[in-house]
């Protein structure tokens, strides 16, 4: 089979490799839709300890039951499915506890986990578990499904910020990830919703996608803006689909006092200057979100709902062997690309 693979910063090469067999358990899919993560174009650039090289990136996809393997039941062969990509032991106490997206053992397909390295489904073929399929319905396309995966952070990160039900909250960042949690917030029942950015282009994307006011923080002094839109109170919770000092702290002081701040980006290891005291003073609450526990079901019955706008999000749909060119357009700082979703 055709595998691409990630072998230097800036070099992914096109090897053939053996048909992969899947084992007990598990399946082999044919890839037909992978959506290109932001984490992926950090591996790309050679910045993510989660992409060591050699390796196979994507993770975010959704594919046909080629063959199975041993326990698995035959009829799931040529089932439409998404995938649920986070492998958890199931026996830590973190698994246990119902946290299986911070199981210190799991493994995630094209990742490189403290548990090792897997292929993923910059492929023509991907071996998964069995457990780990979501079964699609038709009305559902490939492409869409792809996105389960990073619709299921969106939204895990909106339900961090509590019960947003009837309040105005607001997202800073309008990439996917942050316009996955926009939408994710208004679902969950948030009143209105204030989305942040320095990017025209996605402000207008916001719009479309559900925000009530947007804000372009090189052109307005934002926690003023938003203390303006709610008579100086500030938004009831906040997002931080960034993840670096300007949106933390920004998120921080727009949010009322005893407010909760979600912290979905990851753009930096380590923030220096976050306002510490602030924080402290006011009683905000900061909350962590990573991944997704069983969200990526809870996005297939949204989707199917007509709850989630995926394809405007999606900018580009190219074959799977443009992926070295769709790497470095979205790496080059030029791009306008909010999803790229490669196909079979």
């Amino acid at each position: 089979m055709k595998a691409y693979v990630y072998t230097a910063p800036f070099t992914i090469e096109l090897q053939e490799r053996e048909l992969p067999v899947p084992g007990k358990g598990e399946v082999r899919l044919k890839m037909k839709a992978v959506s290109i993560c932001g984490s992926d174009t950090g591996g790309f650039k050679g910045t993510s300890a989660m992409r060591i090289a050699p390796l196979v990136m994507g993770h975010e996809f959704a594919g046909i039951v080629d063959e199975v393997g041993e326990g698995v039941d035959p009829s799931q062969k040529g089932l439409r499915v998404a995938v649920y990509p986070n492998i958890a032991c199931g026996e830590c106490p973190d698994c246990k506890a119902g946290l299986p997206n911070i199981c210190d053992h799991r493994y995630i397909p094209g990742t490189t986990m403290p548990a090792g390295g897997r292929d993923g489904a910059y492929a023509e073929y991907v071996v998964i578990p069995a457990e780990n399929l979501i079964p699609l319905p038709d009305s559902i396309s490939f492409e869409e499904a792809s996105m389960f995966e990073p619709a299921s952070v969106g939204l895990r990160g909106a339900k961090m910020m509590g019960d947003i039900k009837d309040k105005t909250v607001a997202v800073f960042g309008a990439g996917p990830i942050g316009l996955l949690t926009l939408q994710s917030a208004k679902i969950l029942g948030a009143a209105k919703v204030i989305v942040i950015d320095i990017v025209d282009d996605r402000l207008k994307l916001a719009m479309k996608c559900g925000a009530d006011y947007v804000i372009n923080s090189q052109e307005e002094d934002v926690v003023s803006k938003v203390k303006e839109l709610t008579d100086g109170l500030g938004v009831y919770a906040a997002a931080d689909a960034v993840g670096i000092a300007v949106s933390l702290n920004a998120c921080i002081k727009m949010t009322r006092n005893g407010g909760t701040v979600s912290m979905i980006g990851m753009a930096m290891a380590k923030i220096d200057g976050f306002e510490y005291k602030d924080c402290v003073a006011r009683e905000i609450k900061l909350a962590g979100s990573y991944c997704y526990v069983d969200e990526l079901w809870e996005i297939k019955d949204l989707l199917a709902q007509g709850r989630y706008d995926f394809k405007s999000m999606i900018t580009s749909v190219v074959p799977l062997n443009q992926i070295g060119r769709k790497m470095a357009e979205l790496t080059s700082g030029n791009s306008k690309d909010i999803k790229v979703i490669l196909t079979d």
